[in-house]
């Protein structure tokens, strides 16, 4: 999947309206204001090979002003004298990418044409419900699913071994039934939907993630990345911890895995269905490999409504296999389901043509309660390696009665095929390329010499002891997107020696760069602005990964000349930083850290060297007009 939309974002990009495919009232108002309605760009979408219905689009804003943005945009399809609005909504990136749900029915080999125009557009749509122990997805009053965030014990008289977080129970059916299990009493570990693995070894030693009792291994919620509210999905992004509990240094953690969770608005109670994707990412974080042994199951698990018992308990694959003869057979998709108080709900767990050993092996009790597993180690051995990312991608599709293969199939290939969507943007960007990776003929030494850095397939390295660069142009007002990455120092390489560098801006202010991976906020780490204040969150990735800022600055402003020179306003910065807000129109009295004192003329953006090899890559710049000042509410929802 994708970068994840903050619920720190700016409200208009959260747009958009088309009653027919939200599962709760919704209120459209036309945009106002003389540039309101102005195109941005013309988007085609091609249905391609397979006929499209209630199909989830996306396009990259790639060319499109990140300003006009800010303002406000909408999308409307364009039909024959007329032209329809439709839901949609923005998420934040680089580019930005534009999501929305195909409001007809859209036969093979057809074209849609939607225009997206200037002028916000408020609606509503899927709901995030946060407390203590839990996060709750719902479209109006319609509860979707609830994430466990908080460790969760077993029945009385259990093992405490078996309490864990970080798993999705209850998940809903359109009409209400909860349609998963946990602690049953066959296999009290077994908790709705959940993704542990089974037969493994580290270090040489024998590690279930899996069955809890063992009290080999376990899982544990560590934080949220990102929640997400908006007309066209909501979610969320957690990170795990997949923890050995026996190594010869006690409890170690061996897997960081990333939950990515997007529940879609459409379906709903009335259509009797919902789509969830669902996508884990998991990296060894360990120094030596996690190596999976041939095993019957493990990974992505489901366990079934408590109702669905025996001949009230039904699989079908895409292949046509059933409880009988589906266990260890591969498929693109199946399906459980059973009846509830006499009324039929089940669920297609469906998995994405990049999933490892696609398409996947199953686990399918032949008899008993519903629990299904897609097990990729039943076609044998296989290894984690260190520092190396395993994605797990699948979609549920959540319906009332029993599975129609039709139905399943069209969502399958929307998911394993979507169609091909293409944008044209009318006016192009005053955008400004900083540095596109062939030159440094925008930079200079800072003392005016040329720049003795490197460059190397595509991307700028920090030589140490040749100096910092700046940019020949100067800047008052602007949005700058930085890209970097931060080399990976030897461990008794502590503080600020760990990959240090900055973006500072006009020379002025100083934002920190530095490997800060799961470290506690600080006023000097990675996405601060330097001795002033520490980040909202820390978001910083692993070295070695490419990471991005997305700054928007507003310069002080100054009145009068020479002795009567004086600041009437301070500076304004806001930060995102690998797409999460960290700094929200944070005002800046003076200078930070080691920048050069404030005054009235603009200034270049100036690249620190700081003694490490950080690398930049994809630097660019859109100037802001001087009287287009941050909003204080820019970020909320």
């Amino acid at each position: 999947m994708h970068n994840r939309i903050s619920v720190l974002i700016s409200p208009i990009i959260a747009l958009f309206l088309l009653p027919a495919f939200v599962p709760q009232p919704v209120s459209y108002a036309e945009p106002a204001g003389r540039e309101a309605g102005k195109p941005l760009a013309k988007i085609t979408v091609e249905a391609g090979n397979h006929r499209r219905v209630d199909t989830i689009v996306s396009v990259a804003l790639d060319g499109i002003s990140e300003q006009l943005l800010e303002e406000g945009a909408h999308l409307v399809e364009l039909i024959p004298s007329r032209v329809q609005p439709i839901v949609a909504q923005i998420e934040p990136g680089n580019p930005p990418r534009l999501w929305w749900v195909l409001p007809d029915v859209a036969e093979a080999a057809s074209k849609l044409v939607f225009e997206l125009r200037k002028g916000a557009v408020k609606t509503q749509g899927i709901q995030l419900i946060k407390n203590d122990s839990f996060l709750q997805i719902q479209a109006g009053n319609n509860k979707i699913l609830r994430y466990n965030h908080a460790a969760v014990p077993p029945p009385e008289g259990q093992s405490p071994l078996f309490t864990r977080s970080g798993f999705i129970h209850p998940l809903w059916s359109p009409t209400g039934d909860v349609l998963t299990n946990i602690h049953p009493a066959d296999h009290i570990h077994h908790l709705g939907i959940w993704m542990p693995w089974t037969k493994t070894k580290f270090e040489d030693k024998e590690v279930d993630f899996w069955n809890l009792g063992e009290g080999q291994g376990t899982v544990r919620f560590v934080k949220f990345l990102s929640t997400t509210s908006g007309p066209v999905y909501g979610g969320f992004e957690a990170e795990h911890d997949h923890v050995a509990l026996k190594t010869s240094a006690g409890e170690k953690t061996v897997l960081k895995e990333v939950w990515d969770v997007r529940v879609y608005n459409i379906g709903g109670s009335k259509k009797g269905y919902w789509l969830v994707d669902f996508v884990s990412t998991q990296r060894c974080v360990a120094d030596s490999p996690l190596k999976q042994m041939e095993y019957r199951y493990g990974g992505f698990g489901f366990r079934g409504a408590a109702q669905w018992q025996d001949d009230n308990g039904t699989y079908l694959t895409s292949e046509g296999k059933t409880r009988k003869d589906g266990h260890g057979t591969r498929a693109r998709w199946c399906d459980m389901g059973g009846a509830i108080e006499g009324k039929w709900a089940g669920v297609t767990v469906m998995s994405n043509p990049q999933n490892f050993r696609h398409p996947e092996p199953m686990r399918i009790w032949d008899k008993g309660q519903v629990f299904f597993n897609f097990a990729p180690s039943q076609l044998g051995d296989w290894i984690m390696e260190p520092a190396k990312d395993y994605v797990f991608r699948y979609r549920l599709y959540v319906h009332e009665g029993k599975v129609n293969v039709a139905d399943a199939e069209r969502i399958w290939n929307d998911y394993a095929e979507p169609p091909t969507v293409t944008l044209e943007p009318v006016s192009r960007t005053d955008r400004i390329v900083l540095f596109d990776g062939k030159d440094f003929s925008h930079w200079m030494h800072e003392d005016g010499k040329p720049v003795q850095w490197e460059i190397a397939d595509g991307a700028m390295k920090v030589i140490p002891k040749t100096g910092s660069i700046v940019t020949k142009r100067n800047f008052q007002d602007f949005k700058l997107h930085v890209e970097f990455k931060i080399p990976q120092m030897p461990p008794d390489v502590k503080g600020q020696g760990r990959g240090n560098s900055g973006v500072y801006l006009q020379r002025h202010y100083e934002v920190q760069i530095l490997d800060s991976y799961s470290l506690e906020l600080a006023n000097n780490g990675c996405g601060s602005l330097y001795k002033f204040k520490a980040p909202d969150k820390n978001v910083c990735k692993q070295p070695g990964e490419w990471q991005t800022f997305d700054i928007t600055f507003h310069a002080a402003r100054f009145e009068g000349e020479g002795e009567n020179l004086k600041k009437v306003e301070n500076a304004r910065i806001s930060v995102v930083h690998n797409g999460v807000l960290i700094h929200n129109n944070v005002e800046l009295p003076n200078k930070t850290g080691a920048g050069r004192p404030e005054g009235p003329e603009p200034g270049p953006i100036l690249l620190q060297e700081h003694g490490n090899e950080v690398w930049f890559r994809n630097i660019w710049i859109v100037p802001l007009r001087r009287n287009l000042r941050l909003r204080t509410d820019c970020c909320g929802i």
